[in-house]
């Protein structure tokens, strides 16, 4: 009986320590003329996705004049290889003169690599 328990709590702690066990790296930020993007990832799993990395944050404007077409673009970086091993472009569309918006996306990458998120504003 005590066997099985100590079989069954190190299921538990296994189970509970599995995944990704890096830590997320603080926020970036990016800019281009008065646009300014904050944004964050981390590193996940799930059983639909796969090894992915979700991207959020949010962008803004710091300008006096709004501005038109305004576009994320993200790309997961191999860190080994330096090679992209996907992209996402997020559409802002326009943003006033000292507004802001959110966003979230996320990227697919390969369980056995190791990434980093690189961010460009289009516009």
């Amino acid at each position: 009986m005590t066997k099985t328990a100590i079989i069954f709590l190190l299921i538990i702690v296994v189970v509970f320590l599995a995944g990704c066990t890096t830590t997320p790296p603080a926020g970036q930020d990016t800019a281009r003329d008065t646009i300014r993007a904050h944004y964050e990832y981390h590193d996940s799993w799930s059983i639909g996705l796969g090894c992915y990395s979700k991207v959020s944050g949010y962008a803004y404007n710091t300008g006096n004049i709004s501005v038109d077409n305004i576009i994320l673009n993200f790309n997961l970086v191999d860190t080994q290889t330096g090679t992209i091993r996907d992209s996402r472009s997020v559409f802002f569309g326009t943003i006033g003169a000292g507004q802001s918006g959110t966003f979230e996306s996320v990227l697919d990458g390969e369980c056995t690599q190791t990434y980093q998120v690189k961010a460009t504003i289009i516009k």
